[in-house]
């Protein structure tokens, strides 16, 4: 039956047409109208397949009622039914029978090699219908092509892979019917052929879960012989009828199943439109024509002696080994010319063949090929790179040679060049045809160019930064090791501009070196990171150092300012020091050498460094100290600290740190902290303890000298004295001029002699003493005079008079009441105001030998 619309007056519908096609809106409405959709489960489906021309149509339309169209033997025989064709049965109405009439197969319309659509047309009617009718002619049974074995070895086995039916569930019945019947009895005919099927079934591929299955747990196998339609055409139709009875329901021999496993009639539509899908996108049953197969296998074979004649080829061989060892000028044109001839000898041989199957294996040829010299290129891009690496390495490094300030531009150029002659040397090696992936070599290849200038670039930076460590250490040791031994007042903001100073320059000294390198910023700050870093490592290192020697360093400050004066010389311990004063300086300044060093400033909060200095003042005011020394302390501390006060000592405040109790400085992290609150507490203890003996010794010496200056001249001093003075003495005594000058004189001298502390000087040694006593003789000489002036002043103001008035007064009102007579009352009274004067004299030059630190002037010393 050629294709078409349906045919409504026949009861005839094209379920899929002849190029494969599923009418499915056809499908839909054919089953709507014959009320399939409100059948449930109660119909069948009947359907047929054989060989073209072998009476399939005759046969359905003899036992069901059916009109499809029959073949016109008198017109030829030829393909009448085209596609699957579905009709509904007018005889057998119990159960609704649906009957599908398939295009025959082994079809000279199609041709040898197109056996796809009668594999694809049997499978689905195995796959819908409840009952498949295999049309076979009689005489066919025991061959192997004319029964139809590979087109039944081939559904069956792609029915078990795609569908995977339930054994022993929902059977199908396969019905043979031998058609043209001769002489040899049905039941040989049955024999023979269900041998047949047993083989058939045992050879087949199946699933792992089907391998122990048989034919008769998926089929239920039912056979039936016709007459020759055109001989016995009366027999036919009789046995016809008779075949029909056995697709009833209430028949003996029925072959209707009743299956609670079939699907419903309303989704009978889309499960045979799935179900065609299915087995249009199964290639297992495109199997290519008998010609195409040996074009498969000799195109194949030739392809193959071609590949293996190539890599016997001394050329090929060559090349091969060449391509390994190193780089191959021209080896992408060597390439092409033996694929090339590779190509030109398969074509020769497989020039008779299908076209089809020669262009395929070609192409498979080809591919081989392009694999077979895959490693080979691989080796000359390897060759090629590591080339090209070495050629820019020694380029970039001849290029700074050359210019060494210029590092990114020479990179820049040699960057370029590289890259040029890798493209061309790619470009050589290159075969054609093939699609071997040359863009990540090449990025490789860009990357290792860039990583090679990123350490060249990177080892300079290094290297300079490396110098510019060394230099900043060679900067910063000197003065701030100086610094750090002097411990001045502002050592920390000294310290932080030498640290500041030392490193910008340098920093600048090591941009200058990196001119030309184009640094980013980030390579500048971390630069400039680097060397603040390394300058804050050595200044701890100066630190760490510091604070290990700090106990010797407060010794030796407390030593500089306990035995120098003020012009650093060798302090003399003589009767007028004040050595608990000059002890509590001492001190005090040891103990600022010790809050100056006791946390890192540069880094510690200012007001917590604030607490931590009063802290160590306070704790060296109230550590056992002497009252006057405790005083001296007390106030010279006060004055020192943020908050100014003229108390006599430090106390703690009640907001302040207790040092005796501390054991961490509030608010200063620990990496800052030099000396901890107990090792300051330690530190001090041993410090008072050693300056101790210093202290001591210069009160034993100063003890001495006073024992010294305290001694009387000896006896024949004085006897000498008395015997060589006598007349000098005899003289002043008749001269009283001469002897209130020596007198004056001698007090001057005395004065004199204080003033310029000549024991002190003495213990210098002979020569230091004279020299110093010869530069101080006028000033001291000046200050002598200047005090004694001022005091000659003082006594002869007229408020010194009026107090001796009234002391004459007193007295003489005292002797008044003891005289006898008024008169010597009188003269009693004048001669002590004489008397009074005279004293007064005396007095006055008492006083002026006796008051060091009055002030007066030379002319007044004279006048007097």
């Amino acid at each position: 039956m050629q294709a078409g619309p349906p045919n409504p007056e026949r009861g005839l519908l094209q379920v899929v047409s002849g190029t494969g096609e599923f009418n499915d809106a056809i499908v839909r409405n054919f089953l709507t109208t014959n009320k399939l959709d409100q059948a449930g489960v109660d119909y069948q489906i009947i359907a047929i397949t054989g060989p073209q021309s072998s009476g399939k149509s005759t046969l359905l339309n003899h036992v069901f009622g059916t009109n499809f169209e029959e073949m016109d033997a008198f017109k030829g025989r030829g393909q009448t039914t085209k596609g699957i064709w579905l009709a509904r049965s007018t005889r057998v109405v119990t159960p609704p029978t649906l009957v599908m009439d398939l295009e025959g197969s082994d079809g000279r319309e199609r041709g040898e090699d197109d056996t796809s659509f009668e594999r694809q047309s049997s499978l689905f009617a195995l796959a819908i219908a409840d009952v498949l009718v295999i049309n076979i002619w009689a005489k066919d049974i025991g061959r192997e092509t004319g029964s139809g074995k590979p087109l039944l070895k081939t559904v069956f086995q792609v029915n078990l892979k795609l569908f995977a039916p339930a054994p022993n569930r929902r059977r199908t019945v396969l019905l043979f019917v031998f058609r043209d019947r001769t002489r040899t009895p049905l039941p040989k005919l049955v024999e023979v052929w269900t041998g047949d099927l047993e083989r058939m079934w045992e050879s087949i591929a199946k699933p792992a879960q089907f391998a122990e299955s048989s034919l008769t747990d998926f089929f239920e196998v039912q056979y039936a012989a016709l007459p020759n339609f055109e001989e016995k055409e009366e027999d036919f139709r009789a046995e016809s009828f008779l075949l029909k009875r056995r697709f009833q329901l209430d028949e003996e021999e029925s072959l209707v199943r009743v299956s609670s496993d079939k699907l419903p009639g309303h989704t009978l539509g889309l499960s045979m439109q799935k179900v065609w899908e299915v087995i249009r996108e199964q290639k297992d049953l495109n199997l290519p024509a008998h010609k195409v197969m040996v074009a498969n296998i000799r195109c194949g074979e030739i392809a193959a002696d071609q590949l293996q004649a190539l890599k016997q080829d001394q050329a090929w061989v060559s090349l091969s080994q060449d391509a390994s060892a190193g780089l191959v000028p021209g080896f992408g044109g060597r390439s092409n010319a033996l694929i090339s001839s590779c190509l030109s000898g398969y074509d020769e041989e497989a020039r008779y063949f299908d076209p089809g199957v020669k262009q395929a294996k070609q192409a498979e040829l080809l591919q081989k090929l392009h694999e077979a010299f895959l490693p080979a290129f691989n080796a000359q891009q390897s060759h090629l790179h590591q080339a090209m690496v070495a050629a820019f390495q020694q380029s970039l490094k001849a290029s700074l040679a050359a210019h060494p300030r210029s590092f990114a531009s020479s990179a820049a150029r040699c960057k370029n060049e590289a890259l040029q002659h890798y493209k061309e040397g790619l470009q050589d090696a290159y075969v054609e045809g093939t699609q071997w992936d040359t863009q990540q070599p090449s990025s490789a290849f860009q990357a290792k160019i860039d990583a090679i200038t990123a350490e060249l670039k990177n080892d300079q930076i290094v290297k300079v930064s490396a110098g510019a460590r060394k230099s900043l250490g060679d900067v910063l040791s000197g003065p701030a090791l100086a610094l750090l031994d002097a411990a001045p007042q502002d050592l920390w903001p000294r310290l932080d501009s030498l640290c500041s100073r030392a490193v910008s320059s340098v920093h600048q000294a090591s941009q200058e070196k990196l001119t030309g390198y184009e640094l980013s910023k980030a390579e500048e700050k971390r630069m400039w990171q680097q060397l603040v870093a390394a300058c804050q490592e050595r200044l701890d290192g100066y630190l760490q150092e510091v604070t290990h020697t700090l106990h010797g360093r407060m010794k030796d400050r407390f030593a500089q300012h306990f035995s120098r004066d003020e012009h650093n010389l060798p302090r003399v311990w003589g009767t007028r020091t004040r050595i608990p004063l000059i002890t509590s300086q001492a001190r005090l300044a040891a103990a600022q050498m010790l809050a100056l060093l006791a946390v890192d400033r540069l880094r510690a909060p200012k007001g917590a460094v604030a607490q931590v200095e009063k802290a160590v003042l306070a704790l060296a005011a109230s550590a056992g100290q002497q009252r006057a020394a405790s005083s001296d302390l007390g106030s010279l501390a006060s004055s020192t600290s943020t908050s100014s006060n003229n108390s006599s000592s430090v106390e703690p405040q009640p907001d302040s740190l207790d040092m005796l109790t501390a054991s961490e400085w509030p608010g200063i992290s620990p990496e800052h902290v030099l000396q901890s609150p107990s090792q300051c507490r330690t530190l001090w203890r041993h410090f008072v303890s050693d300056s101790e003996l210093s202290v001591q010794q210069a009160l034993a010496t100063q003890q001495a000298q006073r024992a010294a200056s305290n001694r009387a001249p000896p006896l024949w001093a004085l006897a000498a004295i008395g015997v060589l003075g006598w007349n000098e003495a005899v003289a002043m005594l008749y001269n009283p001029i001469w002897l209130v000058i020596i007198l004056l004189l001698g007090l001057f001298c005395y004065s004199l002699y204080k003033e310029l502390d000549v024991d002190a000087e003495l213990q210098h040694g002979p020569l230091p003493a004279a020299l110093s006593l010869a530069a101080n003789f006028l000033p001291a000489s000046r200050r002598v005079m200047s005090r004694s002036g001022q005091s000659l002043r003082s006594w002869l103001q007229p408020e010194h008079y009026g107090q001796i008035m009234q002391t004459v007064q007193a007295q003489a009102q005292t002797a008044m009441g003891k005289a006898k007579e008024a008169q010597a009352s009188s003269s009693s009274v004048h001669s002590t105001q004489n008397n009074l004067q005279q004293r007064h004299g005396a007095t006055v030059g008492i006083e002026m030998s006796s008051s060091i630190p009055a002030a007066g002037s030379d002319s007044h010393v004279k006048s007097h």
